[in-house]
């Protein structure tokens, strides 16, 4: 049995919480994968998550703090895929004085040759990306890596899905430590997989079918209920997947002009964007018992306002609840926000695609190598 099966917990030795660092250069690899448009970044939210872990590495004595990330998806070294702007805007959440410099280090590697020194002991380096060896997995640039640390805070929990060169490699390299948000991610989602209070309710939204099916057939077998709106429910409908008996799907929706329609095949492929008023008292009954309520995707297309009324409510009936709350999704997260409600929630993940491939059941390898890693 694997450690993704095994493990329910982070162990203690992998934590930061007993750890020295003193006298020691701490390799920190973290997902500060943002967006950007027009050099302004639309979504702080991953590297305002990023800080704790950075300021608790400095707290326990690191006398040098060295930042990776990988940044967008470049063909090569381009300035649009550079990381000083996330430099910039990390230095200003850790309050640093003064501007970023712009600094070269002796590598080959053009992932490694230039940094940016926003503290005195703390310094982001260029995009892990940059180098064709870290999507790869290369040993080679895994060794190159590893020149900048003593050991490694492993906390791109976003990125954890992937075996490249910063995430699977470098543990055969470095000793190898688990940050604060790897370790938050790995503990509340292990809990909704494996030991959750009963009744565990499920909501499933979001735009592509395909990116949810892994992820409801494995819940299907684990909650109580799974509840499936948006487009995933849509197309669940015109696809005429299989229903068990704890999946419920929408009896009604909102069409384009704001009328309720009955979810008929002929209605949803004349575009049905939000769940209809006898399927949020539908849903709301089957949430009002929950003592686990795990969350990932929206019920309509809340780009559009005139569709977030499903997802306003069945949000706002979440947080009276006396349950574990667990939402994970961009668009969940800005609906939360929006509506002021983050700290109504036990834990917002923001692993993506890495929170979709855990919950669906995938081997994590990453995750086995990390937390069997001496």
């Amino acid at each position: 049995m694997d450690n993704f099966r095994r493990i329910l917990r982070v162990p203690p030795h992998k934590t930061l919480r007993r750890v020295d660092f003193r006298d020691k250069r701490v390799l920190v690899r973290v997902d500060l994968n943002v967006p950007i448009e027009n050099a302004t970044i639309e979504d702080l939210r991953r590297i305002s998550s990023a800080v704790p872990n950075i300021k608790k590495v400095i707290e326990r004595g690191a006398k040098e703090v060295n930042i990776i990330t990988h940044f967008g998806r470049p063909q090569k070294k381009e300035d649009k895929f550079s990381t000083k702007i996330i430099a910039r805007a990390l230095s200003k959440l850790l309050r640093a004085k003064g501007e970023v410099e712009v600094k070269h280090n002796k590598s080959d590697s053009p992932a490694l040759d230039t940094f940016y020194q926003i503290l005195p002991n703390v310094r982001v380096f260029e995009n892990l990306r940059f180098d064709k060896g870290e999507e790869k997995n290369s040993k080679e640039f895994a060794k190159e890596i590893a020149k900048l640390g003593d050991c490694l805070v492993q906390d791109a929990f976003a990125n954890i899905h992937r075996q490249h060169a910063s995430m699977m490699a470098i543990c055969d390299e470095l000793p190898v430590f688990v940050g604060l948000l790897v370790e938050k991610e790995i503990n509340a989602l292990y809990k909704i997989l494996y030991n959750p209070e009963h009744p565990f309710i499920a909501i499933i939204g979001g735009a592509k079918i395909e990116d949810k099916l892994g992820v409801i057939t494995s819940l299907s077998k684990r909650a109580d209920a799974v509840l499936i709106g948006g487009m995933t429910a849509n197309e669940w409908i015109l696809d005429n997947h299989p229903v068990s008996e704890n999946i419920y799907l929408p009896m009604d929706g909102i069409n384009k002009n704001g009328a309720i329609v009955e979810m008929i095949p002929e209605a949803i492929k004349n575009g049905v964007f939000d769940i209809g008023p006898e399927t949020i008292m539908l849903y709301k009954s089957v949430l009002s018992n929950a003592k686990t309520i795990f969350w990932n995707g929206n019920l309509g297309v809340t780009e559009d306002k005139k569709f977030v009324h499903g997802t306003n409510e069945i949000t706002r009936f979440i947080v009276k609840l006396k349950a574990e709350k667990v939402a994970s999704g961009g668009n969940t997260a800005e609906v939360i926000d929006e509506l002021n409600l983050a700290d109504q929630f036990d834990f917002i993940s923001t692993g993506g695609g890495a929170t979709s491939d855990l919950i669906a059941g995938k081997k994590m390898l990453v995750i086995d190598k990390l937390l069997g890693s001496k």
